[in-house]
C-alpha cells in the first residue's frame, strides 16, 4: 500500500498483504548495508561500543579511543565519529543512479519534468523534517528557531545539486559537477573577501561560509560554528562522489568498479593530504580538504562492501542485521534524533519507562543495559519492518 506516515511526511510501501514494492529485490546490497552500518553507528551502536570499551577498560578510555567517539575539534585530527555524516550524505548519492535510470526508463517523454518535481518535492520535505528533528520548527515559536542546521537539510541541498546533473548530463558532466563544485567551494574561501576581512580565514565564527550564513539566516542561524548555505556546495560534492560510486557498480563488473572505488578513493585521500597544505581540513564548515578526506574513505568503504556483499564472496549473511538500518535509515534517524519532552530524544521517552528501571539497578553496568536494549529494541522495530517489506520514504 502507499499512505501518509509520520505527519505526511513519510511514504509507507510494503509487499504482500501489505501491497507491492517496486523494484525491493532489486536493492544492491552493499549501499543497503553501508547505509545501515552509518545508522547503526549513529542511533546508538556507537553508544554501546562505547560503553562496553569503557568497561572492559575498567570505567575510563584512553584518550586517543575516547576522541574517535566525539566530532574533532575545530582543526584537530580527524575522528571517526566525523565520518558519519559525510558518509550519510554519500550513500544518499549511491543510491541516485539507480532510481534516476528507472525514472529514465519507465518516465517515457517528459520524465525530467516529472524528475524534478520529485526532486523538489523531496527536498522540500527533507528541509522541514530537518528542522522539525533540529530546528524546533514544532515549537512554533520563531524566535527559536534555527532555519538550516541539520544532516537532513544537508543532504537536500546535495540531493538537488547531485539530481540536477543526474537528469540532465552523463557520468562526464557529473565528475565534471563534482570537481567544479569543489574548485569553486575552494576558491571562494581561499580568496573572497567578506565584511571587511581578506579571504583565506578559516577560524570559528570568523571565515566566509560563517559570514554567509549569519547573513542569509540572521537570527534563525543556530549559534554554533558550523555552516550551511556556501557549505551546500561541499554536500553537493560528496552526494555527487556518491553518484559516481553508484555509477561504477552500475556500469562495470564486479571486479572493475571495486578497484576502480579502491583507487579513487586512495587518489581522493592523496589529494587531501596535498591540499592541506593550503587550506586546513576543518569539518564544521567542510573545506574541500575535509571533502576529500572523509569522501575517501567513503569511496574506501564503499568497495570494501561492494567487494564483500556484490561479488563472488556473497558475505551479505553476515551483515543482514545491517539491513533493517539501511532499509528505513531515516525513519531511524528521526526517531533517535528528534527531541521530545524535557529536550530528551524522542525514542528515549519510549525507552526510558521501559528500561530505565533495570538500568538503575544494574550498578555500572546500567548505562551499557539501558543503551543496549534501547538499540536492540529499535533494530527489533526495523526488521519488522524490513520482514514486511515495509520502507519509509520521503
Amino acid at each position: 500500500m502507499q499512505g501518509q506516515g509520520i505527519c505526511g511526511i513519510f511514504r509507507f510501501t510494503g509487499k504482500g498483504r501489505y501491497g507491492s514494492l517496486a523494484g525491493m529485490s532489486e536493492r544492491i546490497a552493499s549501499i543497503d548495508i553501508l547505509r545501515g552500518l552509518d545508522m547503526a553507528v549513529l542511533t546508538g551502536g556507537a553508544v554501546v561500543l562505547k560503553e562496553a570499551l569503557t568497561l572492559s577498560a575498567g570505567g575510563s578510555l584512553p584518550d586517543a579511543v575516547a576522541q574517535q567517539f566525539t566530532h574533532a575539534q575545530w582543526g584537530g585530527a580527524f575522528t571517526c565519529w566525523d565520518l558519519v555524516m559525510p558518509l550519510f550524505i554519500f550513500i544518499v548519492g549511491c543510491s541516485m543512479p539507480f532510481a534516476f535510470t528507472k525514472y529514465r526508463t519507465a518516465g517515457g517523454e517528459g520524465w525530467r519534468r516529472r524528475t524534478m518535481l520529485r526532486v523538489l518535492r523531496r527536498v522540500v520535505l527533507l528541509f522541514l523534517l530537518g528542522m522539525v528533528v533540529q530546528g524546533n520548527l514544532l515549537g512554533c515559536n520563531p524566535e527559536h528557531m534555527s532555519l538550516f542546521c541539520n544532516t537532513l537539510q544537508a543532504i537536500a541541498a546535495g540531493y538537488l545539486i547531485a539530481s540536477v546533473l543526474l537528469v540532465w548530463g552523463g557520468v562526464r558532466s557529473q565528475l565534471a559537477g563534482c570537481m567544479a563544485c569543489l574548485v569553486l567551494y575552494w576558491a571562494a574561501l581561499r580568496f573572497m573577501p567578506y565584511a571587511g576581512h581578506e579571504g583565506g580565514r578559516f577560524l570559528p565564527h570568523d571565515n566566509l561560509a560563517y559570514h554567509v550564513d549569519c547573513l542569509l539566516q540572521g537570527h534563525w542561524q543556530d549559534g554554533t560554528p558550523n555552516t550551511w548555505i556556501l557549505t551546500s556546495l561541499s554536500f553537493g560534492v560528496l552526494t555527487l562522489m556518491g553518484v559516481l560510486g553508484g555509477q561504477c557498480i552500475r556500469l562495470m563488473n564486479a571486479g572493475k568498479s571495486t578497484a576502480v572505488l579502491a583507487a579513487a578513493g586512495a587518489a581522493s585521500l592523496g589529494a587531501a593530504l596535498a591540499l592541506e597544505c593550503d587550506t586546513p581540513l576543518i569539518k564544521q564548515i567542510f573545506t574541500p580538504t575535509m571533502v576529500l578526506w572523509s569522501g575517501g574513505w567513503c569511496l574506501l568503504l564503499l568497495a570494501l562492501f561492494h567487494l564483500l556483499c556484490d561479488t563472488g564472496l556473497r558475505a551479505t549473511r553476515f551483515f543482514t542485521p545491517l539491513q533493517a538500518f539501511g532499509t528505513n535509515a531515516i525513519l531511524a534517524y528521526v526517531l533517535t534524533e528528534m527531541r521530545g519532552v524535557g529536550g530528551h530524544p524522542f525514542w528515549w521517552g519510549i525507552t526510558q519507562p521501559l528500561f530505565g528501571g533495570l538500568a538503575s539497578v544494574c550498578g555500572e553496568w546500567g548505562p551499557l543495559v539501558f543503551n543496549a536494549l534501547s538499540f536492540l529494541l529499535l533494530w527489533a522495530l526495523l526488521e519488522c519492518l524490513r520482514r514486511h517489506r515495509i520502507m519509509l520514504r520521503v
